[in-house]
């Protein structure tokens, strides 16, 4: 309950971000309350694992290109910013703590219990379909050969993006 009002809060603060930094931290942590809450939700959570894992990973790229390109930058706190966040977070837990919001998420948890002894088989099965494997295996292939190449073009001994 309380993951969602903070999740919708970060999504309106973040059309205000004018830093890179800030807004990758943002998506970061967007990330991560999604993936807690989805993770919740379902039988199992490894779908949301392997989303965290390739959103931070492609988070540290933006750092790292970022970092060199950006890198004589202040970055500052803005204690308006601040003030909005928490006003705004503090809003929407009031306004989602109602009476109305606890019985649905009661109705919702009686539906998963359930439900729960169905699901269990065929857990596996909504995130991975055995007829589309050589679709599956295809991307593996195509995303390792990607890496390998980008990893014999480059050249440790260039140096960073950035000349100073």
């Amino acid at each position: 309950m309380y993951l969602s009002s903070i999740i919708m809060t970060n999504t309106i603060m973040s059309t205000f971000m004018k830093h890179p930094l800030s807004m990758g931290f943002t998506l970061m942590v967007q990330t991560a309350m999604l993936c807690m809450n989805q993770s919740t939700i379902s039988k199992t959570p490894w779908y949301m694992y392997v989303l965290f894992l390739t959103t931070v990973g492609g988070l540290m790229i933006m750092f790292m290109y970022m970092a060199s390109i950006a890198s004589n930058e202040k970055f500052k706190l803005s204690i308006k910013m601040m003030i909005m966040w928490m006003t705004m977070s503090t809003m929407m837990m009031i306004l989602t703590n109602n009476d109305l919001s606890m019985e649905c998420m009661y109705k919702m948890t009686e539906m998963k219990l359930q439900t729960t002894e169905m699901i269990e088989e065929k857990s596996t099965s909504k995130f991975f379909m055995m007829n589309k494997m050589n679709i599956t295996i295809t991307m593996m292939m195509i995303l390792i050969l990607t890496m390998v190449s980008v990893t014999n073009i480059s050249s440790t001994f260039e140096g960073p993006l950035k000349k100073y």
